[in-house]
């Protein structure tokens, strides 16, 4: 039953990706990097993701008010717009670190390794930060051209923060998924697993988004 409900939610946030990385080719983001993270936040919110790249990514004014090319001291406008956009950096993250740890924990699994399920989130942060934080190393040489060195340190002050708070809200929805949904059981080959993620990674967004608006306000992560 659970399968059947999630499938049509998998579909629609599969093609909101799909819509908007076609867009992107006709109206690429100045930021390079967000024309990866655009897409990826399809994924996880089906349709709205496509209400957000029309609004916030796409139209050109947006794009000149939220991208990371205007200069940092001029970036601490902390309206849900730029909130918003600045939180989908880490969502992406999150997602390729989750999607990465599910192989592996199959193979550990295979080799007779246990893994439990607080290791399993440690393995999930571990790989969201370094994909979080290329993502933002990106960004930031693009904006400012400082040393790899330079740009590392200020992705490190920008992204770990909220990149932790966005896995454990991950963590505690698909904890108590496992518990009452999967019946403790991480089956990729199902849609539940997937459909239960897909709303996790919403919960992680909630989660992330006071600590987005927490660096935003103080100026210490520019707007994407």
């Amino acid at each position: 039953m659970m399968d059947k409900l999630a499938l049509p939610f998998l579909v629609l946030g599969l093609c909101t990706a799909l819509m908007i990385a076609k867009d992107i080719f006709k109206h690429p983001h100045p930021v390079r990097v967000m024309n990866i993270i655009w897409p990826i936040t399809g994924l996880y919110m089906p349709f709205i993701g496509w209400l957000a790249w029309w609004f916030l990514g796409r139209q050109p004014s947006r794009q000149a008010n939220l991208a990371l090319l205007m200069p940092q001291r001029a970036a601490r406008h902390n309206s849900w717009q730029t909130i918003f956009v600045s939180t989908t950096i880490p969502a992406a993250a999150c997602i390729f670190g989750d999607v990465i740890t599910l192989p592996i924990i199959s193979l550990l699994n295979h080799l007779n390794i246990l893994i439990v399920i607080w290791q399993e989130a440690i393995i999930s942060l571990v790989l969201s930060l370094l994909i979080g934080l290329f993502f933002q190393v990106l960004a930031i040489k693009q904006r400012e051209k400082n040393s790899l060195w330079r740009a590392l340190l200020i992705a490190l002050r920008i992204e770990t923060f909220p990149l932790v708070i966005y896995q454990t809200g991950i963590f505690i929805f698909m904890a108590l998924a496992l518990k009452f949904v999967l019946n403790q059981q991480i089956n990729p080959q199902l849609n539940a697993f997937w459909f239960m993620l897909q709303l996790a990674m919403m919960t992680g967004f909630v989660f992330s988004w006071p600590a987005n608006h927490f660096l935003i306000k103080r100026g210490i992560n520019p707007a994407h």
